[in-house]
C-alpha cells in the first residue's frame, strides 16, 4: 500500500513527533497511540509527545506509560503531528490549532478506520482503512513495516485496541486476520488476562448500578427493530460514577434478540448529551442515524453530541429537549 509506504518513510526521516488521540479515548485510541509511542521513542530514539484532552478512563489506567500522555502541548519544532483513531476534527480538542499549524507547513498524518472526514482535508498522508477492525490493526501493520520489535508492552497496547474495538473478539469486525494478529501478539507477551480483568471483569459497584439503571429503562421500539435507554446526570450523581462507567453498556442492550440496533442515550453533565449506536445487523449503517444530529463514525458503530436535557413525562417515559447552538 502506497500510503503506508509514505507513512513509514515519513516516520523514520522524523526527528520529533507529536502524536494526538480523540477526547473521552477508548481502548484502541489510547493503546494505538502508546504502542506507536514505545517503538518510536524507545526502539527509534525519537522526540515523542502524546496528548489527549480528557483523563483517561479507569479501565486503561492499566496500560503502560499511560502517566506519560499530556492534556495539551506548545507549538515546538515537531516534524510531524501523527492523529490517531480520531472521526472528526473536533474530536482532538485542537482543531483550530492544528488548522493553523497547516498554514505554517507543519505535516500532519491520519491515521484511522473511520469514514472521511476534515482531517482527510488538512493531512499531508492519510493511512486510512476503512475495513480494517481498528486503530491498532493499522499500527501493528506499521510496526511491521517499520521493522520494529513487538515486546510485551507494544503487544498489550496493540491487543487492547483490537479487544475493545472488536468487542472483546464478539462483534462482527472480527476477521480470520485480526485473530491471527492477536495470536501473533499473545505470541509476543501481550497480556490477555490483565486486559480482560480491567475492561470487561472490572466494573466497580458505582458502575454496575448505572447499568442497573439503563437495563430498568430499556424500551424496545419494534416496528423499527430499535432498543434504546437513557441516563441522566441525576442518575449519574445518585450512583457517585462518572459517564465513563457507562462504557461497554451500548453493547450489552444490543444483544436483544430480533432488533436491528441499540441507542443509548446519556446526559454526561447538566446541558450536555452524548447518544453511543450500535449494531451488527449487515444492513444497517448506524452512522447514518449519527449523522441525521452532526454525528459520525462507524458503520455499526457511532455517537453524537447535543446541547440539551434529558425530560421525564412522570409516567416512564422520556424525552430529550435541545438548546439551539
Amino acid at each position: 500500500m502506497q500510503e503506508l509506504d509514505n507513512l513509514t518513510k515519513r516516520i523514520l526521516q522524523a526527528e520529533s513527533l507529536l502524536l494526538l488521540t480523540h477526547e473521552n479515548p477508548d481502548g484502541d485510541a489510547i493503546g494505538s497511540m502508546i504502542a506507536l509511542f514505545l517503538v518510536l521513542k524507545n526502539q527509534l530514539n525519537k522526540k515523542v509527545d502524546i496528548v489527549c484532552t480528557s483523563k483517561i478512563p479507569k479501565p486503561f489506567i492499566f496500560l503502560p506509560q499511560i502517566n506519560k500522555i499530556k492534556s495539551d502541548f506548545i507549538v515546538g519544532d515537531y516534524d510531524l503531528i501523527v492523529v490517531l483513531d480520531c472521526g472528526d476534527l473536533r474530536r482532538t480538542g485542537f482543531s483550530n490549532r492544528l488548522k493553523e499549524l497547516t498554514k505554517i507547513k507543519k505535516k500532519i498524518i491520519n491515521i484511522d478506520h473511520h469514514p472521511k472526514n476534515d482531517i482527510h482535508k488538512i493531512a499531508k498522508i492519510n493511512y486510512v482503512d476503512y475495513n480494517a477492525s481498528s486503530t491498532a490493526e493499522l499500527i501493528y501493520r506499521l510496526i511491521v513495516k517499520i521493522g520494529a520489535r513487538f515486546d510485551k508492552d507494544v503487544a498489550t497496547c496493540l491487543l487492547c485496541g483490537l479487544y475493545t474495538d472488536t468487542g472483546a473478539f464478539k462483534h462482527s469486525n472480527t476477521t480470520v486476520q485480526v485473530l491471527q494478529i492477536a495470536s501473533f501478539l499473545m505470541n509476543h507477551g501481550a497480556k490477555m488476562k490483565l486486559i480482560t480483568n480491567n475492561i470487561t471483569n472490572g466494573k466497580s459497584t458505582v458502575a454496575l448500578k448505572l447499568w442497573g439503571i439503563v437495563l430498568s429503562r430499556i424500551k424496545v421500539n419494534k416496528s423499527l427493530g430499535l432498543v434504546s435507554s437513557i441516563v441522566t446526570y441525576e442518575d449519574i450523581k445518585k450512583c457517585q460514577a462518572s459517564h465513563n462507567d457507562l462504557a461497554g453498556a451500548v453493547n450489552l442492550i444490543n444483544t436483544i434478540p430480533d432488533t436491528n440496533a441499540a441507542i443509548l442515550i446519556c446526559e454526561v453533565e447538566p446541558g450536555k448529551i452524548k447518544a453511543s449506536i450500535r449494531t451488527e445487523k449487515h444492513n444497517v449503517d448506524v452512522s447514518q442515524l449519527a449523522a441525521l444530529f452532526g454525528g459520525g463514525g462507524l458503520k455499526k458503530a457511532s455517537g453524537f453530541a447535543l446541547d440539551g436535557k434529558i425530560v421525564s413525562d412522570g409516567n416512564g417515559g422520556w424525552s430529550v429537549e435541545t438548546v439551539e447552538s
